[in-house]
């Protein structure tokens, strides 16, 4: 019901008289698409606002997909708003390339005769909006190396946790506590700060800062980043401030520590000067532990049903 009364406002917005001309209406779409603004969906380059609405959706489409290559919520709503016939889960497989476990060109995708001829795909929005369209090229591993995980909340997500209202400045991946977790990039350890000697979640510790590792990455990349890891178990970390770390290094984890709901991984993203980044646009998917360790590489969800927390 809710998608078709949003369906119905576009039209309203873009025809709403019987004297607009045909060229008068694709001035209004361009209009709304360069905006950026629809019905109050805002997307930017790094995050979409007043995403509560998508959430449950993209959150299942991503744990169906992830392991083949990370699309983002704003590229899946740059058609979706448009087009709601769509759907979420097709909208992410049209923009997926499962062969390179990224997101393809935007440019690729609208040779797609599903969306070839909508007014996301003219030129003049392709170009408007270009910045915010490009998805990153990854530069990290995944932070876990299990058979089986599930995403419960992704970046920006706009979520209820104990009652009251919270927009999410990370990842968080469920899995059974103590699985091990492992430094996506080569770099050093800034912080280590655990607060909790037991693995109980918030309602029952009232803290909640819980058990952190932040890893500085500066060691590869042009930019440096921060990398926080949350919420890990008491007493699991296996490194110290100073500590040198590189790809697939296990530093601590999972546990249920600090404002928590169950076990799970919290993984962000910082740049620099302390910005909020979409960790997982910097996740390259072709990663293994083979590449530094000699170890099988990780299997993301591979014919296994995901893990849940309490959450």
């Amino acid at each position: 019901m809710k998608n078709k009364k949003k369906q119905n406002i576009f039209l309203k917005i873009i025809g709403g008289s019987t004297i607009l001309s045909i060229a008068f209406v694709m001035v209004i779409l361009i209009c709304v698409l360069m905006l950026l603004d629809f019905f109050g969906t805002n997307l930017t380059k790094e995050k979409v606002s007043n995403n509560a609405e998508y959430a449950d959706a993209y959150t299942m489409t991503v744990n169906k997909y992830l392991r083949n290559g990370y699309v983002p919520l704003q590229r899946i709503l740059y058609f979706y708003l448009e087009n709601n016939g769509l759907t979420i889960d097709t909208l992410y497989t049209m923009n997926q390339n499962v062969e390179a476990k990224t997101a393809k060109e935007i440019s690729t995708v609208c040779e797609d005769v599903r969306v070839k001829n909508m007014g996301a795909c003219m030129e003049s929005n392709l170009k408007e909006n270009e910045d915010y369209l490009i998805v990153s090229t990854g530069y990290f591993n995944f932070p876990l190396d299990v058979q089986s995980f599930t995403v419960t909340s992704f970046f920006n997500e706009q979520r209820v946790i104990y009652g009251k209202s919270n927009v999410h400045n990370g990842w968080d991946l469920a899995v059974p506590a103590q699985t091990p977790v492992y430094s996506v990039c080569s770099g050093t350890v800034e912080k280590v700060n655990y607060t909790q000697s037991e693995n109980i979640p918030y309602d029952k510790s009232g803290n909640s800062i819980g058990n952190t590792i932040t890893i500085k990455c500066d060691e590869d990349y042009a930019e440096t980043y921060y990398v926080v890891f949350a919420h890990l178990y008491p007493n699991s970390s296996k490194v110290k401030v100073g500590d040198k770390v590189n790809h697939w290094t296990e530093v601590a984890s999972v546990g249920t520590t600090g404002h928590s709901t169950g076990n799970h991984l919290h993984y962000q993203v910082q740049d620099q000067n302390g910005g909020l980044l979409d960790g997982m646009k910097f996740i390259d998917f072709t990663l293994s532990r083979t590449t530094n360790s000699g170890y099988n590489p990780p299997s993301f969800n591979n014919g296994e049903a995901p893990f849940s927390p309490i959450n």
